[in-house]
């Protein structure tokens, strides 16, 4: 009887054990489940099919991370007004983060590139680069940039890339436009955007309130968000956009010499392709 009585006795402690540690293994089984679902903080980003998406890397082992959205230029022959590429680029340098506007001018092997930071949005740098930048096309797939900057641009179709919020305001170093429909309402686009136009290049590239190489450019008509680059090669200025993510959904291409560009009192009328005014 007495074994039967310890038997049981055994058994009922055993329960007691296991109730007592359930709730301990459930929670750190939850807590362990929390943990595993975690977003990325990247995401899979592309410039768009209409211009190529390069990723960045320092040749002197600088960290970070960064795209370049670039277009190239019909433009055969090395100009003084016209560049070969124009590019859009942002990203990180030791957890700093920076957007700028660039574009190049000469021939394909060896350029002369000029670029300005937007800031304003919560960039860390602000800094401005009148032709202090040596641009070498090593390949179609491959650019180095030297002087002021020492990295090297590679062609992706994809990249794993957190884009930086969208830019409200230019700084110092661009012509800033807030834009509108040429139509006033109610008739025109219900619409507003931004355009930041590139005022360092060689002579001749840039004369204010009158005549514009490079731009980038973004805002929102009706529902639909936007962001471009825009330039000009020998028939005339064309944009193309930046699709997907953060700067927006629409993906439009506009070759060159579809956008006419016609400076007014204080600003300038787009008209061709677009309808816009820049003010």
């Amino acid at each position: 009887m007495s074994a039967k009585i310890n038997q049981l006795k055994s058994l009922a402690l055993g329960g007691v054990l296991a109730l007592s540690m359930a709730p301990a293994i459930n929670a750190q089984t939850l807590h362990q489940r929390t943990f595993s679902q975690r977003p990325l903080k990247t995401q899979k980003f592309s410039c768009g099919r209409h211009l190529k998406t390069f990723v960045v890397r320092s040749l002197n082992r600088q960290r970070g991370r960064g795209i370049r959205c670039v277009k190239v230029s019909t433009v055969r022959r090395g100009s003084r007004r016209l560049p070969k590429i124009a590019w859009y680029g942002e990203g990180n340098w030791n957890g700093k983060s920076y957007r700028h506007v660039g574009h190049a001018f000469g021939n394909r092997r060896l350029m002369r590139g000029y670029a300005s930071d937007i800031y304003g949005n919560g960039e860390h740098f602000k800094n401005n680069f009148p032709g202090n930048l040596r641009v070498r096309m090593i390949s179609p797939s491959r650019i180095q940039v030297t002087g002021a900057w020492n990295e090297e641009w590679i062609q992706v179709r994809t990249t794993q890339y957190q884009p930086l919020r969208r830019a409200r305001t230019c700084g110092k170093f661009f012509d800033q436009y807030r834009v509108a429909d040429l139509i006033a309402p109610p008739k025109g686009r219900q619409g507003r955007g931004l355009r930041c136009v590139l005022k360092v290049g060689p002579q001749g590239s840039y004369a204010p309130k009158r005549y514009f190489t490079t731009w980038f450019g973004n805002g929102q008509w009706g529902q639909s968000t936007y962001s471009h680059l825009g330039t000009r090669s020998l028939k005339g200025a064309g944009a193309s956009d930046i699709c997907g993510s953060v700067f927006g959904p629409v993906c439009n291409h506009f070759n060159y010499g579809s956008l006419k560009i016609k400076p007014v009192g204080n600003g300038f009328n787009v008209v061709g392709a677009w309808r816009e005014m820049w003010r």
